[in-house]
């Protein structure tokens, strides 16, 4: 009996201290009225609350925090956001309108394990955003266009790296080498990547798990590693689907697990141009070549100087340009000049021996440039021009010799002429009245192939009125309905004539149709007669 009432009263101890234990972690956790507490836990879950920031109220003793899908006012996250959460394990923080993290945001939470930064508006991720973190995993997944710096990752230790659907095209292998020791999961699927440089076999081949399904990669030899890897390590694509190829056409949509290594080839560079154009104080040696991958071009000069031209980054033509100046107009002796283009599919030149013109014409050395062509014959116009002072001595020198070999009896006339030449013609003022049969000075200009020539002539002008040219359109106008009206009457009277003639005709048929039928009558009724 005493042993039972001793087992009585230590199971009511034992419940009096969980009550007091849970009555503490009551206390001591505490929850916004707005989020989701569990019992006997250390979660706050204030998801889709539409809540514009951490509300108060959250406990620093919480382990896990779920903010997902709520739109915060400020777009950026700094470090006195979560710095008395010293205790949180798991932050989620997806879908909250995020743009940017400053500098050691993260720096307090040493314990956390799992970062949610995915599906917000992640522009730059800065450099030293993560450093001081020891991570399983980091997701940054969904945050189209987002641009990572070369040192965004140093410090941070982290198993897992999330980066799909990011619209990435380059990554550069530097950004990933600070976790090379404890990254094992990589996806880089649902991005941009076109190729991957062999590189990254470094890499790939420390991993326990990957994805790279839904890159347009381009698949020539320069991606033939990555299909040999993905043949020799099916088990780091288990449960997922195998990358394929976007170009070039032929294996458009084909999956690695459909192709050979035969297929991943490259094509030899081709020479589309080469020329050299020559000007007044510059020449141009134009090299452009093609091929798959884009081959780079290299012009060696004379003294084995080389000059590079290396693809541009983005592009979407196969084909590459590189462009020699050359500045010495005195060169006279020939010079060897070698264009040469490259790939990894191996590489050609082409040689080119140049020497500057002696003599430099623009017409002759400039390629495809058009002759101006000769300016039309124009008929000769007259020109009215003001003569000056000196002109006009002259020519009442000139008039004046004239006038002395007309008789000299004719002083009348000669004085009208003297008037006449004495006064020149102004423009902008009143143009003196022209008596019939007046002389005027005028310069005839000749345009035609060999030049332009003027010389002067006088001409004698004259010309009809307004009241002459009225009469005579009315006299023309007049003189040709009178002949119409001759005309019509002719042709009336010469039908009439012939219509008077056809009905006489017509008249003398039936009179004698008559006469022969009433003779034919007479000789019937005599033969009756007879007969009788």
């Amino acid at each position: 009996m005493f042993h039972n009432i001793n087992v009585k009263v230590y199971e009511t101890i034992l419940e009096l201290v969980f009550i007091f234990l849970g009555c503490s972690r009551l206390v001591s956790s505490a929850c916004p009225g707005i989020c989701f507490c569990p019992p006997l836990s250390d979660n706050v879950f204030c998801s889709r609350k539409n809540l514009p920031f951490i509300p108060s109220g959250v406990s620093p003793d919480t382990v896990q925090l779920n903010m997902n899908e709520n739109n915060f006012l400020t777009p950026r996250l700094f470090r006195s956001n979560f710095s008395s959460y010293t205790r949180l394990e798991h932050l989620y923080i997806s879908s909250c309108g995020i743009e940017r993290i400053e500098v050691d945001t993260f720096a307090d939470l040493t314990k956390l394990q799992w970062l949610d930064l995915s599906k917000n508006r992640l522009k730059v991720i800065e450099d030293y955003s993560f450093r001081g973190l020891t991570l399983e995993h980091l997701f940054l997944n969904d945050n189209p266009g987002m641009r990572i710096s070369k040192n965004a990752f140093v410090g941070l230790r982290t198993m897992g790296l999330y980066l799909h659907n990011c619209a990435i095209s380059q990554l550069s292998l530097e950004v990933i080498r600070p976790m090379n020791r404890t990254l094992k999961y990589l996806w880089l699927d649902g991005n941009k990547f076109e190729s991957f440089q062999i590189d990254w076999l470094y890499v790939f081949r420390t991993l326990s798990h990957t994805r790279l399904a839904g890159n347009p990669l381009h698949c020539n030899c320069e991606v033939g590693w990555l299909f040999e890897f993905y043949k020799n390590n099916l088990k780091m694509f288990t449960g997922v689907d195998p990358p394929s190829c976007r170009t070039p056409s032929r294996l458009r949509a084909k999956n690695f697990n459909e192709l050979s290594a035969e297929d991943f080839r490259c094509q030899l560079p081709v020479f589309k141009k080469v020329d050299a154009i020559f000007e007044e104080q510059v020449g141009k040696l134009n090299c452009v070549a093609t091929g798959d991958p884009v081959p780079t071009i290299q012009w060696l000069k004379p003294g084995n100087e080389v000059e590079t031209f290396k693809p541009k980054a983005k592009s979407d033509s196969n084909d590459n340009y590189g462009i020699l100046y050359l500045s010495d107009p005195q060169a006279t002796e020939d010079l060897v000049y070698k264009c040469v283009a490259s790939n990894p599919a191996g590489n050609v030149t082409f040689s080119l021996n140049v020497v500057w013109p002696p003599k430099y014409s623009r017409d002759q050395f400039i390629i495809n440039t058009p002759k101006p062509t000769p300016p039309p014959t124009l008929p000769p116009t007259k020109v009215i021009l003001i003569p000056d002072p000196e002109t006009l001595e002259k020519d009442k020198s000139k008039e004046k010799e004239k006038l002395d070999k007309i008789s000299k009896s004719n002083n009348n006339e000669k004085s009208d002429i003297l008037e006449k030449s004495e006064k020149p013609i102004l423009l902008g003022t009143e143009t003196p009245k022209k008596t019939e049969n007046s002389k005027d000075d005028t310069f005839v200009i000749n345009a035609s192939k060999s030049g332009m020539s003027m010389k002067r002539e006088t001409t004698i002008e004259g010309g009809f009125s307004l009241t002459d040219i009225i009469g005579a359109v009315v006299g023309t106008f007049l003189l040709t309905l009178l002949a119409c009206i001759a005309i019509f009457h002719i042709v009336n009277r010469r039908y009439n004539h012939n219509l008077m003639y056809k009905s006489q005709n017509e008249l003398q048929e039936k009179q004698t149709n008559n006469h022969i039928i009433v003779d034919a009558r007479t000789e019937h009724m005599k033969m009756l007669q007879n007969n009788i």
